[in-house]
């Protein structure tokens, strides 16, 4: 078996050489669609002969800085696996970065991502900077300059690294008091121009400019409802980012302040409410049959302030101010709702709901007004609360249809079913809008695709690599040096089976953001993101070091999912020793948790499992490729990876079967042996379901099913191991998928969803909703089959006599 393992490579362990890369040719093509060599290994950027040279060199701090920070020529693409297709592609062989697609995929149009070759051509710009502000101790700002002729010049932070705790003892110690506040009296075109200052402060926010725009921010964050939902929307990128209790709870305290400034502003308007009350509205909507998705709209109403008398010559609204504050309150509304749902709690859950709720019922306020105005509505209203709207009700729709059916029971009473491609229209309309919100929406997007092309690859990748590539070109037109959008075309690079061009777009994330106030929770996301790209390219000692950094960094997601991923890739290099040794820590670093989420639950069931025979069934386990099943992760690698996959797995289901040989052999001798006959189901499951996993992600479907069949013809016999008869039915939908058989597909999926209690059940129900989505999409239904009645007396009381 340590044959078939990844044979460790002295190159991974010598400093990189520098790389020169040039990226002045405006048409490079970055992403391309056509021609696809699913055995190229590694990807380079040709450098053009009269360009000026970009280079690429951190230095050497650690052995950990000498990985994360490789360049692109030497990072390891196949993990010292042999070419299969004994081709050897050279420099010049390689003139562009290509997606490693599937083949299947209809031919695309080459996509260009100018944003990128800026990037990396400011990179090399950055290090040059550093390096002359290390010489000349400190030299202004002003001799930094660097002249740019076709492209245009990004500008990084090349200050001291701030210092967070400071940072964030400032929001900490905001006043939660709401006292003075203003009554919004301006008008809309007035109010687009009092708002500059906001569209400037989320500019700076994705341009990484984090303190930029928190000082903006903070300048009328106690009087101004917007001012504080800028300072809430950073909080709360930061809390997604690193799921850490303290950020979340800052996220949460500062929201809620910019929700109490917008219900304070609205009371102080002393606005009449346009119809009998909230409540009557509320119900209404609950009550009508409201198939749009959309607040129903009421009739046109005049109404009346107690400061101003209108005439008669027409209808009468609310005040732009009141609209405005009204969808601040939804949004914050909103953001805390997806905080909570993060929680993955029924407790986090429920209060998700109301939140969704409350939110929806200011959305509803806003766009009734905006229904009420007709065409004529900018008259009334300033382009960035209709694009607030947009923002909103396209963001809850989306949320929603992403969401398992066991969830959207408790959002239920929002008194509408969620509307896909009505979220898609709405986000679309706030980007052409480009108003202040037109950043958070491509964000959004980016998520959902990302999140639907890695849950379901085998589904979705097909339909969302277009349009999430145009979604982030257009993002990166904006925002080109945003960490945010490169950590995103590293996301898409990944699910195109791109794993060197991901790589290098998670480090030039991490290196954009380097002196700022995001760089510690991108660095942290970037780190982890890169040692899972290792492990897709089996480059386990690699993957080891990463795993290893956050580690004693203690990332903040889960310490004891790090170290039971060391444990991991150790147990893929045959480090039976130290792989028992990283095992061994788990259940203290799991202990040690404020709050267990799904992954530390099963981390700590698998080293119990490994503790019940003491470590000695070991051998018959694969963790590492046990944590890339259980992420659905086998679609993003490259066939040449796949191919040993299943030569590593067939060598592990040899030794259990040697094991099992060599104990029935006691049977034959002694009589009633002291020993227990042999039971290796569970590990025996768990290695065929990876063999199907790893057979439907090369498409060879049919060769799958017998594995499939052999774990439930023997599910009674798995005892430890509960999730994986649900993951079972996974593979079998995914193998009646790709033989076409949808019908099928949707029979064991929704079997799937009737397994409760194992430790990846809400990743799961998700997957599975986001699968039976499609299903409803495509018209896929399953005929239930009529039951066999038996001899029936048709309501005699007595069964006729039948003659012999």
């Amino acid at each position: 078996m340590n044959q078939l393992l990844p044979k460790v490579s002295s190159e991974q362990c010598t400093t990189p050489t520098p790389v020169s890369l040039d990226c002045n040719q405006s048409n490079q093509v970055l992403f391309d669609m056509g021609d696809i060599d699913p055995f190229k290994e590694s990807v380079e950027l040709q450098a053009c002969n009269d360009a000026t040279v970009a280079q690429l060199s951190v230095e050497r701090e650690d052995a950990m800085d000498t990985v994360s920070s490789a360049s692109y020529r030497a990072i390891p693409t196949s993990l010292s696996l042999e070419r299969q297709s004994g081709t050897d592609y050279g420099d010049e062989d390689i003139e562009d970065i290509d997606m490693d697609y599937d083949h299947e995929l209809p031919k695309e149009t080459q996509v260009h991502l100018p944003a990128m070759e800026i990037v990396i051509r400011n990179l090399g710009i950055l290090q040059e900077r550093q390096k002359a502000q290390a010489n000349a101790h400190l030299k202004p700002a002003q001799e930094r300059g660097i002249n740019s002729t076709d492209t245009q010049d990004i500008e990084y932070s090349l200050g001291p690294p701030i210092d967070t705790q400071l940072y964030n003892s400032s929001l900490n110690n905001l006043d939660k008091s709401i006292k003075n506040i203003p009554v919004n009296r301006l008008g809309p075109r007035e109010q687009e121009e009092a708002d500059e200052p906001v569209r400037k402060g989320m500019k700076y926010m994705f341009d990484n400019n984090f303190l930029k725009a928190k000082s903006l921010f903070q300048k009328r964050c106690y009087s101004d409802p917007l001012y504080a939902l800028g300072l809430g929307a950073m909080t709360f990128i930061k809390a997604m980012m690193t799921y850490n209790e303290d950020d979340i709870q800052l996220a949460m305290d500062t929201l809620t302040l910019a929700y109490n400034i917008a219900a304070v502003q609205i009371d102080n308007a002393a606005v009449k409410k346009p119809y009998k009350s909230t409540w009557s509205s509320y119900l209404s909507t609950m009550v009508s049959s409201n198939q749009t998705g959309l607040p129903s709209c009421p009739p046109v109403v005049t109404m009346k302030t107690d400061d101003t008398s209108y005439s008669n010559d027409g209808p009468k609204f609310l005040p732009n101010g009141v609209l405005r504050a009204n969808v601040v309150k939804a949004e914050s509304c909103l953001l805390m709702g997806m905080l909570q749902l993060t929680q993955e709690s029924v407790v986090g859950y429920v209060k998700c709901g109301l939140n969704l709720r409350r939110a929806y019922g200011c959305y509803t306020v806003v766009w009734q007004e905006h229904k009420r105005m007709g065409q004529a509505y900018t008259k009334y209203m300033d382009r960035n609360t209709v694009s607030a709207i947009q923002f909103g009700i396209g963001t809850v729709h989306l949320l929603l249809s992403s969401l398992p059916p066991k969830i959207l029971k408790i959002f239920s009473t929002l008194g509408f079913k969620s509307d896909k491609q009505l979220g898609f229209a709405l986000l679309k309309l706030c980007l052409e809008g480009k108003g202040i919100r037109a950043p958070l929406a491509s964000l959004v997007l980016l998520t959902y695709f990302s999140i639907l092309s890695s849950f379901v690859p085998q589904i979705y990748t097909k339909e969302l690599m277009g349009p999430a590539v145009e979604c982030l070109t257009n993002a990166q037109k904006s925002h080109p040096s945003s960490c945010f959008f490169l950590f995103y075309a590293a996301r898409i690079s990944r699910i195109a089976r791109n794993l060197p061009l991901s790589t290098q777009s998670f480090t030039f994330a991490v290196d954009s953001s380097r002196g700022e106030w995001a760089h510690e929770a991108m660095s942290h996301m970037g780190s982890y993101e890169i040692g899972f790209n290792f492990a897709l390219q089996l480059d386990w000692v690699s993957a080891e070091v990463y795993f290893e950094k956050l580690r004693k960094e203690k990332y903040y997601w889960s310490p004891a999912f790090c170290q039971y991923f060391i444990g991991a890739c150790r147990g893929m290099l045959g480090k039976r020793a130290e792989s028992i040794l990283a095992f061994a820590e788990v259940p203290q670093k799991v202990n040690e948790q404020q709050r267990k989420s799904y992954i530390d639950v099963y981390v700590q069931q698998k080293v119990e499992f490994f503790q019940k025979s003491g470590y000695q069934d070991m051998d018959f386990c694969l963790p590492g490729l046990e944590l890339l099943l259980v992420w659905n992760a086998f679609d993003q690698m490259q066939k040449n990876a796949l191919e040993v996959c299943l030569l590593i797995v067939q060598s592990t289901l040899e030794l259990i079967y040697e094991r099992e040989r060599a104990e029935y052999k006691i049977r034959l001798r002694e009589l009633v042996p002291s020993a227990n006959p042999p039971d290796y189901y569970d590990q025996r499951a768990i290695l065929l379901l990876i063999k199907a996993s790893v057979l439907n992600a090369l498409k060879r479907y049919s060769d799958s099913i017998a594995h499939l069949n052999w774990i439930m013809d023997h599910k009674h016999q798995l005892k430890s191991e509960t999730w994986i008869i649900p993951f079972t039915y996974w593979e079998s939908g995914v193998t009646s998928w790709g033989m076409k058989n949808y019908e099928r597909s949707r029979k064991v999926w929704e079997k799937a969803l009737s397994c409760t209690k194992y430790a990846f059940e809400y990743r799961m129900a998700v997957r599975l909703s986001l699968a039976l989505s499609k299903c409803d999409e495509i018209g896929v239904t399953v005929s239930k089959s009529k039951k066999h009645k038996g001899i029936s007396t048709n309501g005699r009381k007595r069964m006729p006599i039948v003659p012999c």
